[in-house]
């Protein structure tokens, strides 16, 4: 193979980097080659952060490499920065892209409507066109395999970094927004998602006000809520926490029910199955806890599995994690049983609930409240191991809202799950 001098980069020298300039040479043999730069307004990486940067206070939402996952960032998830640190360059816009430049480098992302205002750091790149209309298709560009050949061609080091400079010296095809590959754009769909979720939040919180900060927890036993089996001073916290107080007084628009009077809670009896029948599951792990999505399933011979999978599930049911060091936060794990799940195989480390008297979209929509999981945390026990109890589990306080309110968020989960199972 012969590879062009004009194409070769001194720092460069390897068989693989060769291997791939030929590769990429013979791609892009037949199209007019512009430099990135060329088209961009502005190409630029965010802030160097330091730990003091941080506030739990108002600031702006930042975006870190670990926060993409499969090219996916969890806004709910990230940390904030204090404004005063933040300048103008570090604030990312609709439209623009954004590429991980260290660790698990060459990710690209797309700025919806949704990430837009908030910041990166400076191990993200964030690119700005000067046609923003461009964006999505210098996007798809980039997530195709000849421009994931261009961004592996400028990793450096053991730690496949990527420069700021090196991105905007690029050589792209100067018709890449008509260059077509299978690429689909993901990030649409998430938040068009996003847009539903929120919008079932606004709904919520117009008539609930609780957000689940609380601040000087006290740590002392009364006598007044002692219990001989939680000796533990963090539980005896939460009596003097806003939640309590919340979750024990009724309000105009709200009334309390507890878990236990509109939900029955399955058994977890062994399932009467054969053991060479093969059968379809799913376990803890393939619960996407951000989405509230099964995002996996297996098969298997029924007596291949562990003997904890005795839950046959039904479609309109719900089931929630009952143990594990997440139980209780942001990243407990919560799904309701579509018709794509109905009749398989889940393991004894959820609960599996059978709506009676709610909505399991709504029920769903509460589990990631923190009004839920702040009562779950409260009930769990345990330090390495936290699970909680049927009977403690039965007695979390459930939020009704008025007939019409609760129909309302009913709809956006409903269409919010529409949209996040054709991504799946």
């Amino acid at each position: 193979m012969f590879i062009t001098p004009d194409k070769m980069d001194g720092k460069r020298i390897s068989y693989d980097y060769v291997v791939q300039q030929f590769k990429i040479q013979r791609l892009l043999q037949n199209h007019s080659l512009i430099a990135l730069s060329d088209i961009c307004k502005e190409i630029t990486s965010g802030i160097r952060v330091k730990k003091e940067y941080y506030t739990d206070k108002n600031g702006y939402k930042i975006i870190a490499p670990g926060d993409i996952r499969n090219e996916i960032i969890y806004i709910n998830e990230l940390k904030i920065v204090q404004p005063e640190v933040v300048k103008e360059k570090d604030i990312i816009n609709y439209g623009d892209i954004l590429i991980t430049a260290s660790g698990k480098s060459g990710q690209v992302t797309y700025v919806n409507e949704v990430l837009e205002g908030c910041v990166v750091t400076s191990d993200i790149i964030k690119i700005t066109l000067r046609d923003r209309d461009k964006g999505i298709r210098l996007y798809k560009f980039l997530k195709s395999s000849i421009g994931q050949m261009l961004l592996n061609s400028i990793k450096i080091g053991i730690l496949n970094k990527i420069f700021v400079e090196d991105v905007g010296n690029l050589l792209i095809p100067e018709d890449f927004h008509t260059y077509q590959e299978d690429c689909s754009d993901d990030s649409t769909g998430y938040a068009e998602a996003e847009k539903l979720y929120r919008s079932a939040e606004n709904i919520f919180y117009r008539v609930f006000d609780y957000k689940g900060e609380e601040n000087n927890l006290k740590y002392f036993y009364v006598t007044e809520y002692l219990d001989s089996h939680r000796l533990d001073p963090e539980y005896y916290s939460n009596f003097y926490t806003e939640l309590y107080m919340v979750i024990n007084k009724n309000f105009d628009d709200i009334k309390w029910q507890e878990l236990g009077e509109l939900v029955e809670i399955k058994k977890a009896d062994k399932p009467d199955v054969s053991e060479n029948q093969k059968v379809k599951y799913f376990l803890l792990a393939d619960i996407d806890p951000y989405f509230s999505i099964i995002k996996e399933t297996h098969e298997e011979f029924y007596g291949n599995l562990s003997n904890r999978m005795r839950y046959i599930v039904r479609s309109g049911e719900i089931v929630t994690a009952k143990g594990g060091s997440a139980t209780g936060t942001k990243g407990h794990a919560t799904a309701i049983i579509t018709e794509e799940f109905d009749g398989m195989i889940t393991t004894d480390a959820l609960y599996n609930l059978v709506p009676r008297n709610i909505s399991p979209y709504y029920l769903l929509f509460l589990f990631k409240q923190p009004v839920i999981l702040n009562q779950i945390n409260m009930f769990t026990k345990g330090t390495l191991y936290k699970l909680i109890q049927r009977k403690d589990f039965e007695r979390i306080r459930i939020p009704r809202l008025r007939e019409e309110l609760e129909e309302q968020i009913v709809d956006k989960m409903m269409n919010y799950l529409s949209v996040l199972q054709n991504k799946f």
